[in-house]
């Protein structure tokens, strides 16, 4: 069985004109918080089903009922995921080995952490561990270019890519 999953993060409040024909085709999609707004969550729901952490931006009420806690651990695909808006490093190449070794630490890890908040896309596998930040989705060009995230899962084989919008 192949899964498509895309992944977005940080739109606060805007869908960019690049989302829906990126996402057309996906089986999942999964956002990362900051969504800003039941608009934007109705506009991609129009293209494949939506999961939603809620993320430190998203205080209006008409979205409280749409949004998984943060964090919250789900299923996509058979496959454990960790999803979270804030997952806070100061410096992700020091501490990412850190994160999963205790992400391993007892019990079964997730396969998957999706996260977003800092703007910063990355896509690595470490320790059997994926980890996803789509990177920011949103209305800001200070913030550098948009991006968001594609991954395909086949059973145990799982590859992606950060694609600019």
């Amino acid at each position: 069985m192949r899964i498509r999953i895309g992944i977005i993060g940080d739109t606060h409040g805007i869908i960019h004109p690049s989302v829906p024909m990126l996402l057309l085709g996906v089986d999942q999609i999964v956002h990362t918080g900051d969504i800003g707004g039941s608009d934007v969550l109705a506009a991609l729901e129009r293209i494949a089903p939506v999961i939603a952490v809620k993320g430190n931006y998203d205080i209006e009420p008409d979205l409280q009922d749409q949004l998984l806690p943060d964090p919250s651990r789900i299923l996509i695909g058979g496959h454990s995921v960790f999803l979270t808006h804030r997952m806070f490093t100061m410096d992700w190449n020091q501490t990412k080995g850190l994160i999963a070794q205790n992400l391993n630490r007892g019990g079964k890890p997730p396969r998957f952490v999706i996260f977003g908040h800092t703007h910063f896309p990355i896509l690595e596998e470490i320790q059997g561990i994926w980890f996803v930040n789509p990177g920011y989705a949103g209305p800001d060009p200070l913030e550098g270019p948009p991006t968001a995230a594609l991954v395909d899962i086949h059973e145990k084989e799982i590859s992606g890519d950060i694609v600019h919008l």
